[in-house]
């Protein structure tokens, strides 16, 4: 019996392994499972004669170095403190709450994961209700950009970054530098169980994060049928519109065009900010900042 285990999320070399079976034709064999999609195809001989089955298996992640772990509060997924979800069944509460940002390496593999209050899958996707971006700032590297992913995010990015990684449930990931080039494929894993989003990148392409690297987080809902990918908003909110104010809302946001607001219904952010502060545009351009390696 011969086991070969090829990774396809992630590339790499198909790892081989072969045992004997027994006279009833049983079998035990251990194969390496990576992170992401393996294919595992297993072959019988015997006599001159062949017969194969394959299995996708999905691995998760497990050991590698952390090299940053923030946390972010509970409850906080209404962007300035006035957001309000839409009103259709299809969005859960915690949704959009992040709960905890990380990036983690190991010999050839950088992942950033951001864990959620909940990850129930909408629309039929995994990663229904979800837009997640990450800015990635890497000491001394050019260009540097303070863009968000499109114009109409309506915030800037107040440390600037050097490449961005953005995922959602109806599209491949877009991984790119400030120029616009593609730095390559990016492979994703949203696990209901974990309530995670896991974001594979090779090394050799991503750099090896350390101190003074920065990272901005932003989630916020998807919408294929946007320019921008991301879901709109209304005075107050509609099924498949945010509001930029529940209903009978007075703080002075709530009178702000809503075309106008920060597509931003959580963030990470660094010590002693606050982001309901950070993301209220009454009180001048929004901009994002980041939270830094040690």
């Amino acid at each position: 019996m011969d086991v070969a285990a090829t990774p396809t999320d992630l590339g790499g070399a198909t790892a081989f392994v072969s045992v004997t079976a027994g006279a009833d034709g049983s079998f035990t064999a251990s194969a390496p499972v990576s992170f992401g999609a393996v294919v595992l195809t297993v072959s019988a001989t015997k006599a001159g004669a062949t017969a194969y089955a394959q299995r996708t298996v999905v691995g998760e992640l497990t050991g590698g170095t952390t090299v940053l772990d923030v946390t972010d509060p509970d409850g906080d997924d209404h962007g300035p403190g006035t957001y309000a979800y839409p009103t259709a069944a299809d969005f859960r509460p915690g949704a959009l709450d992040l709960q905890r940002f990380q990036v983690i390496t190991d010999d050839t593999t950088v992942y950033l994961r951001a864990l959620l209050r909940d990850l129930t899958p909408t629309f039929g996707n995994a990663m229904g209700a979800q837009l997640l971006d990450v800015y990635v700032r890497e000491p001394g590297a050019a260009p540097v950009s303070d863009r968000p992913a499109f114009p109409q995010r309506n915030h800037t990015l107040a440390d600037g970054w050097t490449q961005r990684v953005g995922v959602q449930g109806f599209a491949a990931p877009v991984w790119l530098d400030a120029s616009g080039a593609s730095r390559g494929d990016a492979a994703v894993r949203a696990s209901r169980s974990t309530r995670t989003i896991t974001i594979a990148l090779p090394r050799a392409a991503f750099g090896t994060p350390g101190s003074g690297w920065r990272f901005a987080v932003v989630l916020h809902g998807q919408d294929g049928f946007s320019p921008d990918q991301a879901r709109g908003f209304a005075p107050a909110p509609q099924p498949f519109l945010f509001g930029v104010c529940a209903a009978g809302g007075t703080a002075p946001i709530c009178a702000a065009d809503p075309g106008t607001v920060p597509k931003a219904i959580d963030v990470i952010t660094p010590p002693g900010t606050s982001q309901e502060v950070e993301l209220d545009p009454t009180r001048g351009p929004v901009a994002i900042a980041s939270v830094t390696v040690p």
